[in-house]
């Protein structure tokens, strides 16, 4: 099953078969590009083939006699083998247990041109749909239950992700776990995990103010429920009526006998698990059908590759553990926020999914890159905290209603590099939780911390928080802005230095806090460096609070602050005041010249930057005052541009001169422009 198109015939392979056309999809639009064939000759060494429509576990593996079942092939290989999955649907979840060596990997593959599907799911639901369902007698308007019932697969496994909040174990609302997740697999738009049957038979679409009771019916969009009782799951594909949806609003067939869906029912089993092998690479290959656990889960392992996968759901997509040397490039992964999908619906109502963790098994992850990728649509981004030696580069990570990149707390060893990334939307995009009161040093080593500089953070958009109370038409609901850094429980925030980076706000931060928080929060029993950024908000002139009665350990300077509606109207220095005060003269114990001395408000005149346009252009024009505006910085600092910027250093992501580069999957969505996704 060749293919090697882009677009809505790319639909007939992801789905399984035949189901959707040029004309679009039956269900919802696509939130993203969908996967598409890679090219490529086939490689030089060995090869084995595996092919689930024609294969045959009695044969030899060869490109005639290709074997049916990854089970049966993954077992045959050797070092130096690329095994090779023809187009199709492979309804298996793989465990890699045999290492290649540093000189010749071991190598999955999909087929030059072709689409290989891993899904973890049940097929009848993609391939038999009319048969599968049938009309719920007793339920609601719409609700339909499966004609098969599944109880062996409410088993309680004990879940393998950490999660850094009080999810795991669900104390007292086990029952109440979300056992059946899922797609509409014509489009991969994700179907909301029911916690209750009450939500699912809801008309209600507005958030009942103060109330998680389960019989505050509140129903969040398409979507599943799993039936403990009689092992049935149900779904409701009703059309929204909650105004200001807009686009978001789910318009698509209700009849699931007509669809084609990823369903997966269960709980704890991994769809994709490398452990304890050496010298493994995943290529071209697209997974799906994740329940609340992780999609890929690479474990004690060591030279692992993942290159051009993409990644459909999964809590989370990718959970690493106790592995070193683990490389992921251009790859995406989409989480399981469906564009009707806000917070409270995820957090409170469904399953609050991170869509990457590190766990804290010894030894710890130690050598990590990730780049260029893209992360998006997911209600948490990232658990960065237990590793060393993360490299985060030239990703794009956009729409995720709660946490993005959860760095803390403070640890005496741990090192992460992220720059030259666009970060978009996230209610919190620089987070930290606290698990143990006692788990962070007073001191650290020299050179570890959270390195965050070359990056562009556009929070312009703003993400679906919770759905109105009372009608809102305007659908001002789903661009709630929240803050830049933030914390859950009061940790010791991790070492931190911020540099040439570009921050873009619409309204204030809170408190209306100096550098968008960054002068601010999080500054006991630690120190931070916040040199060299820009700072625009189109909202007011960004403030000078700090909040603090005594000095922190803060250095910073040359910052350029600005806001785009009322700065031309600005008259005097807006730090004057701030110089004048006695935390100012504090501060010159932790920066000797004083904080704000060498910061500037000052339009930074990018090449295109207005209120009302997001094609945005952030290269800097000749005139602008954060040419050379920036302050030296130590040479042991990581910056990729400081060739380029030979004279005193420009402040913000992109010294003058310097071209925009791409992020995500081959560099295909560009540092500044206009929003993409869910809007």
């Amino acid at each position: 099953m060749k293919t090697s198109v882009v677009g809505w015939f790319v639909l007939v392979v992801l789905a399984g078969g035949p189901v959707a056309s040029a004309a679009g999809p039956v269900s919802h639009p696509p939130m993203r590009p969908l996967p598409k064939a890679i090219g490529g000759e086939l490689a030089k060494g060995p090869t084995r083939f595996v092919d689930p429509v024609r294969g045959d576990d009695t044969h030899t593996g060869t490109a005639d006699a290709p074997w049916k079942s990854l089970r049966h092939a993954l077992r045959q290989l050797r070092p130096g083998d690329t095994l090779y999955l023809r187009g199709g649907v492979y309804y298996e979840r793989p465990a890699l247990s045999v290492s290649g060596t540093a000189t010749a990997p071991i190598t999955l593959a999909a087929y030059p041109g072709e689409l290989a599907i891993i899904d973890g799911g049940l097929r009848e639901f993609a391939e038999q749909p009319a048969t599968a369902w049938q009309p719920a007698l007793e339920g609601a308007a719409g609700e339909y239950v499966s004609t098969r019932s599944y109880l062996d697969l409410d088993d309680r496994r004990v879940p393998h992700q950490f999660l850094p909040g009080s999810w795991e174990p669900m104390w007292g609302i086990e029952d109440d776990r979300p056992l059946a997740l899922g797609h509409f697999a014509d489009s991969m738009v994700p179907l909301h995990g029911y916690r209750l049957l009450s939500d699912l038979r809801a008309d209600n679409e507005l958030w009942i103010a103060g109330q998680k009771e389960r019989d505050a019916g509140i129903y969040a969009g398409p979507g599943l429920w799993f039936n403990r009782q009689t092992g049935r799951v149900h779904i409701r594909l009703a059309h929204h009526r909650l105004a200001g949806l807009g686009d978001r609003a789910y318009r698509g067939e209700t009849d699931p006998r007509k669809l084609p869906l990823v369903v997966a029912v269960g709980f704890g089993d991994d769809v994709c698990r490398i452990s304890g092998i050496r010298h493994v690479r995943l290529r071209g290959l697209v997974f799906r059908g994740a329940t609340g656990s992780p999609m890929i889960h690479v474990y004690g392992s060591e030279d692992v590759e993942l290159d051009h996968v993409t990644v459909f759901g999964g809590f989370p997509g990718l959970l690493v553990n106790a592995s070193r040397y683990v490389r992921v490039v251009h790859s995406a992964f989409r989480g399981l926020a469906a564009p009707w999908l806000s917070r409270a619906h995820m957090k409170y109502r469904g399953t609050p999914s991170y869509q990457v963790i590190f766990r804290d098994n010894q030894p710890v992850n130690e050598n990590i890159e990730i780049a260029w990728c893209e992360f998006t649509d997911d209600h948490d981004f990232a658990f960065f905290r237990f590793v060393k030696n993360l490299r985060f580069h030239h990703n794009f990570v956009d729409n995720f209603n709660d946490d993005g990149l959860e760095c803390g707390p403070k640890l005496r060893w741990h090192t992460m590099f992220v720059y030259q990334n666009r970060l978009g939307r996230c209610l919190i995009p620089l987070t930290q939780h606290e698990i143990d009161r006692d788990e962070s040093p007073l001191d650290h080593d020299a050179g570890t911390g959270l390195f965050l500089y070359r990056n562009v953070l556009d929070m312009r958009g703003g993400t679906y928080s919770a759905p109105p109370v009372q009608p809102d038409p305007s659908g001002a609901y789903l661009r709630r802005e929240g803050h830049l850094v933030g914390d859950h429980g009061s940790p010791t925030w991790p070492v931190m230095r911020v540099y040439h980076n570009t921050f873009l706000r619409q309204t204030p931060v809170f408190r209306d806090y100096f550098l968008f928080g960054l002068a601010s929060q999080g500054l006991k029993n630690t120190e931070r460096d916040v040199f060299n950024n820009i700072f625009v908000q189109t909202e007011r002139v960004p403030g000078v609070v700090f909040g603090m009665k005594e000095a922190a350990r803060l250095r910073e300077g040359g910052n350029v602050l600005w806001g785009l509606a009322d700065g031309p109207a600005l008259k005097g220095d807006p730090l004057a005041q701030f110089r004048a005060s006695p935390l100012f003269q504090l501060s010159r114990a932790h920066y000797q010249p004083g904080w704000t001395t060498h910061d500037l408000v000052a339009d930074p005149r990018f090449v295109r930057l207005t209120a009302a346009d997001e094609a945005s252009d952030l290269r800097l024009t000749p005139q602008s005052p954060a040419v050379n505006f920036g302050r030296h910085l130590p040479a042991d600092w990581p910056d990729p541009l400081r060739e380029h910027d030979r004279d005193a250093p420009d402040s913000g992501a992109l010294p003058l001169g310097v071209e925009p580069w791409g992020v995500g999957v081959d560099g295909r969505i560009p540092l500044s422009g206009p929003l993409l996704g869910p809007r």
